[in-house]
């Protein structure tokens, strides 16, 4: 659902945050004589929501999909498929090289020819994952013993290749669509993904010596990525593009697609930002398993992926911002403010709600999952608000292109959380993991604090004077 803001109060300034969602006002503009007043939709709200809507239906089928798992695979199964979906993830954050954001951030800016770089950018992921992937599925099992069984089921590391290319297909086309306005289909292939995975676990789990999880994910993601890129490539990018800042009236980008130098080194400092800020969410389940066990990695990995659904429900709002900061630069400020708004006003409460039953969200995966996940899914949620301030902080310097305190910031998270998560561990046991997550992202959304709320009362420029 989106709110659509009228014209002479542009989405993101102060005044559309108290209208109520749901609400479609519309209010005069000056015009000619006979004019009609013009709808102006709210592209941030409508990508907003729809990247929370995805997040919640993906929570609500991952959940769905981890209780079943849980129910009819063993703990050590479960920890094999989510040691695996975890490599995965990381040998993808590895090889999308950040495109995922680079097209949020560039695509807005590109006028004809979209496919070409849709395509290219699938290209290029697909021929750095592949040989990475192979790397890995000789290297880890040799690095540690929790990985050989990669050698005891050869299929499986066929498979971790075909999943690094799919996986990145997936984040790349959800960033197409999300930056040429189409984010409402992005919750509606992500939701039929989950069900088929679901149900795709289900029917293997008497075949491939129990490696239905990981399989059932893989096959899945192949089924839908034929329609979605049939409507990617036949609809969406069909559409010729381009931001409004590319009227003669509105300012120069601050980073211009044309000017290719500054572009190479925005994706290389965003790149390594994408590295950190992915890469160590993808590691902790693989630190887990190498210090505390597969069984350990299992009660991890389920309070894990609840509590990033926590975490999404900023990200989704920071790339919101981002995309529609793109398409028009001057706003950026404003739909900041609006952003910081909707998050108090929508996501607080249901976090604190979670947070306090947390272990009735555990409950159904069984009484160990309680037992050993509910303080840590506690901790984990309160990192949520903290890590809210610093996406949406991240999200204002990306649309004006500073990717060095991107990077900076990144960088000091990750070294924060896997020095305190490897100490936290050894003391504490699975705790100690949301104990330094929670120590890290508070005092870096210290640290970003000021710099936030000084860009947050940042007034666009006068226009000049004709």
């Amino acid at each position: 659902m989106s709110v659509a803001a009228p014209v002479n109060s542009p989405a993101g300034f102060p005044g559309a945050a108290e209208m109520p969602m749901g609400a479609a006002p519309i209010a005069a503009l000056p015009a000619p004589a006979g004019a009609r007043p013009r709808r102006r939709r709210d592209h941030l709200a409508t990508t907003a929501w729809a990247l929370m809507a995805n997040t919640g239906l993906t929570s609500l089928t991952g959940m769905a999909f981890w209780i079943v798992a849980s129910g009819v695979y063993s703990p050590q199964q479960v920890g094999t498929s989510a040691a695996l979906i975890s490599a995965m993830m990381l040998l993808s954050v590895i090889s999308q090289l950040d495109l995922a954001m680079g097209i949020s951030r560039l695509l807005p800016q590109v006028m004809t020819h979209r496919w070409r770089a849709v395509l290219g950018a699938y290209g290029v992921t697909a021929a750095v994952g592949i040989p990475l992937t192979a790397v890995f599925v000789v290297v880890a099992p040799r690095l540690s013993t929790s990985f050989r069984f990669l050698g005891h089921f050869g299929f499986l590391s066929i498979a971790l290749m075909a999943a690094v290319v799919l996986w990145n297909v997936f984040a790349l086309q959800d960033a197409v669509l999300t930056s040429a306005r189409w984010s409402p289909v992005v919750p509606l292939e992500n939701g039929i993904f989950g069900v088929i995975k679901l149900g795709l676990m289900v029917l293997l789990v008497h075949h491939f010596a129990g490696q239905g999880i990981f399989l059932g994910w893989v096959l899945a993601m192949a089924v839908m990525l034929v329609p979605v890129n049939s409507l990617i490539f036949g609809r969406v990018l069909a559409t010729p593009g381009g931001t409004t800042s590319g009227d003669a009236s509105a300012p120069v980008s601050a980073l211009p697609i044309a000017n290719r130098a500054s572009v190479a080194r925005y994706l290389a400092g965003d790149y390594a930002a994408g590295l950190f800020n992915q890469g160590y969410t993808a590691l902790l389940p693989l630190l887990v398993l190498a210090v505390l066990g597969r069984e350990a990695n299992a009660y991890f990995y389920i309070v894990f992926t609840i509590a990033l659904a926590g975490r999404a429900v900023a990200q989704s709002m920071s790339t919101a911002l981002v995309v529609e900061g793109s398409h028009r630069e001057a706003g950026v400020a404003s739909m900041a403010r609006l952003s910081v708004i909707r998050y108090a006003k929508y996501a607080l409460l249901p976090l604190a709600v979670v947070f306090v039953g947390a272990g009735l969200v555990l409950k159904p995966f069984g009484a160990a999952y309680v037992h050993h996940g509910t303080t840590l899914l506690r901790l984990f949620l309160a990192a949520t608000v903290p890590h809210a301030v610093i996406s949406l902080y991240l999200a204002v310097e990306r649309v004006r292109a500073r990717v060095g305190r991107v990077l900076a910031v990144e960088a000091l998270i990750v070294v924060l959380v896997t020095i305190g998560a490897l100490a936290g561990m050894h003391r504490f046991g699975l705790a100690g993991i949301g104990m330094a997550w929670l120590g890290a992202h508070t005092l870096v959304a210290v640290m970003v604090a000021p710099a936030f709320w000084k860009a947050c009362r940042q007034r666009p420029a006068p226009a000049a004077a004709s």
